[in-house]
């Protein structure tokens, strides 16, 4: 008896198999054009353990400046989750600075009392900045009898602190 019930269920196995368990068959269905990536618009820029900058996705938040939105959410720092395998370099409780942004420049002047930041720091604030100026996206070739669209500049960035003349900071190619 044993036998002819494991018979059966291997039979009833196949079956199922070969008809599909009562699954009807589809036709090709639609969904349009295939996705070309996402666009990177709203991130900061925290180190990784090398030392090397890591773009880290934030929601969009309206503002009407959106260079100030993002440079507070870089001084806010990394969440406890990123925390555990991210860094900032810019120190604690560094204030929020004036921020004017026109088409050709940006202007970051922190307050008096800000300390000296270091290079890392720059890199951070410059590459948050761009990012929110210039978003990054993934371009697709183009057909081999085209010219590549012309790449927008980004706004030249300036980063001051107390004390120190308006430099333009130049955005580190790791970032672009």
């Amino acid at each position: 008896m044993r036998r002819r019930a494991g018979a059966l269920t291997v039979t009833a196995a196949v079956l199922c198999l070969t008809s599909g368990c009562g699954v009807p068959p589809s036709g090709v269905i639609e969904v349009g054009e295939p996705a070309t990536g996402m666009t990177l618009s709203k991130a900061v820029y925290f180190l990784d353990a090398e030392s090397s900058l890591h773009a880290v996705a934030r929601p969009e938040i309206p503002d009407a400046n959106p260079v100030a939105a993002a440079v507070r959410e870089l001084l806010a720092g990394p969440t406890p989750t990123e925390s555990e395998y991210l860094t900032t370099a810019l120190p604690p409780d560094l204030p929020q600075p004036e921020i004017t942004v026109t088409a050709a420049t940006i202007l970051i002047r922190f307050p008096p009392g800000t300390p000296r930041l270091t290079s890392a720091a720059l890199h951070q604030l410059t590459c948050t900045t761009a990012l929110t100026t210039h978003p990054t996206r993934p371009r697709p070739a183009p057909p081999s009898d085209a010219a590549a669209a012309p790449r927008q500049t980004p706004p030249t960035i300036h980063i001051t602190t107390p004390n120190t003349p308006p430099q333009p900071t130049p955005t580190p190619p790791t970032c672009l």
